[in-house]
């Protein structure tokens, strides 16, 4: 903690915070002294909106009501519950630490918090296509999820990266995932049975009730500027990404570096310019309401012949998609058909990768 508090004091450029998201992997292990402390520091040193939406993920294997109130009296008022399914054997087979019976109680409380108006929103996240979780059991997590009427529900693909457990399993046949034809069955019916419960799909992977979206990551899908603190953690404040080494010692002497000495030219305020225009694409595309493409190109500063011939190479990257209707055109603006075009995005998004290769 004594390293995260230097590196947040080290930046120079502070203003106001209108989000904040304590997350990645398990901050709910941290007491709600220790969140305090992490948001007085912003609340003292950037500033903090009135209005500000506080995130803070919460794994159901290390939550407990009594820190849930600590959380709220810290500042917290939005929480995101990784419950990714309510079946022992699927959570059991997937290396959770959770069981069913925490992740129904851990939903109550929320649910019990938000209802009494103690915090503004909350969301309960699930991960489809894992092992042994086949239609009916994916329908009975979703049928379960909707019953605690979370305000906001993420539903993540299971991703299956190198180095891990699960590779490893894939490769020697020991570890049986839906097929991409049973994924896709998946997903229509989740657009389906979500949409009849009054939720509207914003993003690919986020589903909402009226007035729930996520303000935090809302502002990384729109390509503007964001701070990050902690070991690992990337930062693009100024439209140039930093990340932060992974491993604790070099993590330690960077942010005696930052602190004692320069700021990285990445966290140095400047113009903003976002640099790499493929992934403010593919982000942009990931909304409901898509990316005007014409806007994001003026943005790169291109003189005329390269601005028209970038754009003539991508949208001939697009024609088929369009054709299929995997992809909608309305003047400037590209968005993916829903829920067609947002389950088969990665069709879209590996033609625009190509392009941006090309003309690179």
């Amino acid at each position: 903690m004594h390293f995260l508090y230097r590196e947040i004091l080290s930046i120079k450029h502070k203003s106001p915070l209108s989000t904040i998201y304590i997350g990645g992997g398990t901050p709910s292990i941290l007491d709600p002294k220790q969140i305090k402390e992490i948001i007085d520091l912003f609340k003292e040193n950037y500033g903090i909106d009135y209005g500000a939406e506080i995130t803070m993920e919460v794994d159901p294997a290390s939550f407990n009501q009594d820190d849930l109130y600590g959380f709220i009296n810290a500042g917290i008022n939005r929480f995101s519950l990784g419950v990714q399914s309510f079946n022992n054997q699927i959570l059991q087979k997937s290396g959770r630490r959770h069981v069913r019976e925490d992740a129904e109680k851990s939903c109550l409380w929320l649910k019990r918090v938000y209802d009494s108006r103690l915090i503004k929103s909350w969301s309960l996240d699930l991960i489809q296509n894992l092992p042994l979780s086949g239609f009916k059991e994916w329908q009975d997590d979703l049928k379960k999820t909707i019953t605690f009427s979370p305000p906001h529900i993420s539903i993540y693909d299971l991703i299956i990266e190198n180095g891990t457990v699960f590779k490893k399993l894939v490769n020697l046949g020991k570890l049986k995932l839906p097929i991409d034809e049973e994924a896709f069955i998946n997903s229509e019916s989740t657009h389906l049975i979500l949409k009849s419960s009054g939720y509207s799909r914003y993003e690919i992977s986020n589903y909402c009730l009226p007035r729930h979206q996520s303000r935090h990551n809302r502002v990384y899908w729109s390509g503007l500027g964001w701070w990050s603190f902690g070991q690992g953690s990337t930062s693009s404040p100024w439209g140039e990404k930093l990340t932060r080494p992974r491993v604790s010692k070099e993590y330690k002497e960077w942010v005696i570096r930052q602190y004692e000495f320069n700021l990285d030219s990445s966290l140095i305020n400047k113009d903003f310019v976002y640099k790499e225009i493929d992934e403010k694409i593919m982000l942009g595309l990931r909304l409901k309401e898509g990316i005007d493409i014409q806007k994001v190109f003026k943005e790169q500063n291109w003189e005329n012949k390269k601005f028209e011939s970038n754009l003539s190479k991508l949208l001939e990257k697009w024609e088929r998609f369009i054709e299929s209707g995997l992809l909608v055109r309305k003047g400037n603006r590209f968005f993916l058909s829903n829920p067609k075009g947002m389950e088969l995005s990665n069709q879209i998004l590996i033609s625009m990768f190509k392009w941006w290769d090309e003309i690179n």
